[in-house]
């Protein structure tokens, strides 16, 4: 295991993308910010009570709170565009529950200014976006962010759907519809077939309402509520 993520690690950066999970965060640090040949003196200050912290560079300072409450473990500097002359700071908790939290900033040589707020995997490609991974349970929900040159803000691309691509095996036999509206069923999948489930419309705003579109070991495609998948799937659930 361990040499498969050494093996992961190297394909990243040989791809030119950078894991903040791959990074020493640090407390301080000097480095040239804003590219204007003047060394930034960077310093963190974290609380333990309330996930409370103050991001100091030169002489300005911002102070923000992790919304899970857990102290900044560090930050990392990172280059979210190659073509630019910035680099970015990126302050890092790890949340409860290994629920990794980050702010994302830059410095224009006088003051700091807040680009972003992400929850779990970030990764930087230094081509001006940045992917976030969250989890959903038993997937990962990617997110893509792009850096407006002009307000140095990242902003968010909206998916109508989410890639799922996870495999699991049929518990009991339930229902694959036509649409998202339990009208109009497909098929029915067999116990004990495989099915693939392939991407999820995370769009209706109550927990456990997501829709899943699965393909069935007949290739027959349908979509599924939440409920289904998690009562009648083998599903690798993890926290």
């Amino acid at each position: 295991m361990e040499q498969c993520l050494r093996l992961a690690l190297l394909l990243y950066m040989a791809a030119g993308v950078s894991l903040c999970g791959a990074f020493d965060f640090v407390m301080s640090q000097a480095i040239d910010l804003s590219g204007d040949g003047v060394v930034d003196s960077i310093r963190l200050s974290a609380s333990p009570e309330n996930g409370e912290f103050t991001l100091f560079v030169g002489a300005s300072r911002v102070t923000r709170a992790f919304e899970g409450g857990e102290s900044a473990s560090g930050f990392v500097v990172v280059d979210i565009d190659k073509t630019d002359k910035y680099q970015e700071i990126a302050v890092h908790s790890p949340g409860p529950s290994d629920d990794d939290e980050y702010f994302l900033f830059w410095y224009d040589g006088a003051l700091i200014h807040e680009m972003a707020y992400f929850g779990r995997w970030p990764e930087f490609y230094g081509n001006g976006i940045v992917n976030v991974d969250g989890w959903m349970g038993f997937w990962k929900k990617r997110e893509k962010y792009v850096l407006n040159a002009e307000t140095r803000k990242l902003e968010h691309v909206p998916q109508e759907l989410y890639y799922v691509g996870v495999e699991a095996n049929v518990r009991k036999s339930f229902p694959i519809y036509r649409t998202r509206t339990k009208s109009d069923i497909v098929a029915n999948l067999s116990p004990n077939s495989a099915c693939l489930i392939m991407v999820c419309d995370t769009s209706p705003a109550q927990p456990m309402e997501n829709w899943y579109l699965i393909r069935s070991s007949s290739e027959l495609v349908g979509w599924a509520p939440d409920i289904a998948i998690y009562e009648n799937l083998d599903l690798p659930l993890a926290d």
